[in-house]
């Protein structure tokens, strides 16, 4: 498990839904629709990302949302630091704010490196690698706007699998 937010998570599933660049876009509405994120919070995340330089969106007629670069090149760390702004980073293990030294929790001495590594597994994993992960909603998104799934090159050893589970777990610790 992660401590990521719920809207790292909302991200992660969102940009699945998106073309790659140059790609048809499409409407943050229909996103909302089949991942079950909640319009208005979809809305705003998108255009936080927009900032971010993770998407573009177009307006008028055939407006909609597409990625801003290839989804091989957006890595984990760079999408979490977009929505959350890092701050995850300053928690302990446990999700908790880290403690003063002079009161350290049992696993607070091996809190830094399980980071350092965490977050050298965030640099390496990126957008696509997550659709190995099988989100059904996407898979309907997908499906329902005739698109295919994405194909990477992504090598075995570059697989991110968290404790040796295999799949991304996020810990809804704030917004």
């Amino acid at each position: 498990m992660l401590p990521l937010s719920r809207t790292t998570g909302y991200a992660v599933r969102a940009l699945q839904c998106l073309q790659e660049p140059g790609g048809h876009p499409v409407l943050v509405e229909d996103v909302a629709e089949f991942t079950g994120i909640p319009r208005f919070y979809l809305s705003k995340l998108i255009h936080k990302l927009a900032k971010k330089g993770l998407v573009v969106t177009c307006r008028g007629h055939n407006g909609g949302v597409v990625l801003a670069k290839p989804s091989c090149e957006i890595m984990l760390e760079e999408l979490s630091d977009a929505t959350d702004g890092g701050t995850w980073r300053k928690r302990g293990l446990m999700g908790l704010l880290s403690r003063p030294e002079s009161t350290p929790l049992a696993l607070h001495e091996s809190w830094p490196e399980s980071l350092k590594q965490l977050l050298a597994h965030l640099r390496a994993v990126t957008l696509a690698d997550l659709v190995q992960d099988h989100d059904p909603s996407v898979e309907r998104f997908r499906a329902n706007h005739g698109m295919n799934q994405r194909t990477h090159a992504a090598s075995s050893s570059s697989r991110w699998s968290p404790f040796e589970g295999g799949s991304l777990s996020v810990l809804p610790f704030g917004r």
